[in-house]
């Protein structure tokens, strides 16, 4: 991959699969943006990168629940124009059930996996195509092809960054402009650990195998580099996918129910 000379924004940079982004794209040399909520942390995470691997890395605290702050920061980018990549890895799951679940966290959920993605994308690709050059990574789920119970928001959201992914692909390629949807299966990051703590999960999905989050950004840049649009890390995720369509309907529906949320 070539060295971008401009910064990519991370967001849900400071754990996880937004934690590796930033630490491959340091190494490969690309300045940085990281934003998350906690400013102390991001600053931490900051100061190694630089000491790290010598690139520019700036943070920014902004809460991307919060559709003021949002608009306030992609102002800023906006205006600043120079945005080479972007790298939306900010997200969170569902805890139970549609039906006993807050409506406001599925607000909440809808702002941070794609009020906010459409905002940031629409705040930096025009500086992309006036430069001809530049990335979008967003990170869906392959849970955006598998809709599940106690899963309702979070795989409707992702199936959307989905298909958001692949018309701009459609729309922006012809500038040199790179676009991924990245949809990794479960992942060894703190966001299943904290999901198990709020739900039980049944044997089966217990024994579903997992992935390194490192391993996932590798596949994931390597998959931008060849200019694949959907990215699915893993040969069980790739099964899965490419599996589903020859399930019956009715089968999968009862499939995915003994894999979803078990309540207490």
């Amino acid at each position: 991959m070539a060295t971008e000379p401009l910064y990519t924004v991370i967001t849900g940079a400071t754990g996880g699969i937004g934690k590796s982004f930033a630490r491959q794209l340091a190494a490969k040399k690309f300045n940085l943006i990281l934003t998350d909520l906690n400013a102390a942390a991001l600053e931490e995470m900051a100061s190694g990168l630089r000491t790290t691997y010598g690139v520019g890395v700036r943070t920014e605290a902004v809460d991307l629940s919060d559709a003021l702050q949002v608009a306030r920061w992609v102002d800023q980018l906006a205006e600043s124009d120079e945005i080479g990549g972007l790298v939306h890895c900010a997200g969170f799951g569902e805890g139970t059930l549609f039906h006993k679940e807050p409506l406001g966290r599925k607000r909440t959920m809808i702002q941070v996996h794609i009020n906010a993605a459409v905002e940031l994308v629409h705040a930096v690709l025009p500086g992309m195509i006036r430069r001809s050059k530049g990335f979008i990574v967003m990170v869906s789920s392959l849970a955006a092809f598998l809709p599940a119970p106690g899963s309702s928001i979070y795989a409707a959201t992702k199936a959307f960054l989905n298909a958001f992914a692949e018309s701009l692909h459609m729309e922006v390629h012809t500038f040199g402009i790179r676009v991924q949807s990245l949809c990794p299966g479960i992942t060894r990051t703190g966001f299943h650990e904290k999901m198990h703590r709020e739900q039980k999960r049944s044997r089966l999905a217990i024994r579903i195998p997992q992935m390194d989050a490192d391993k996932v950004v590798d596949i994931s840049l390597r998959c931008l580099d060849k200019g694949k649009v959907v990215c699915i890390p893993g040969w069980f995720n790739r099964a899965v996918k490419r599996a589903l369509p020859l399930v019956p309907r009715k089968l999968f529906y009862l499939l995915s129910k003994k894999i979803g949320t078990q309540e207490a």
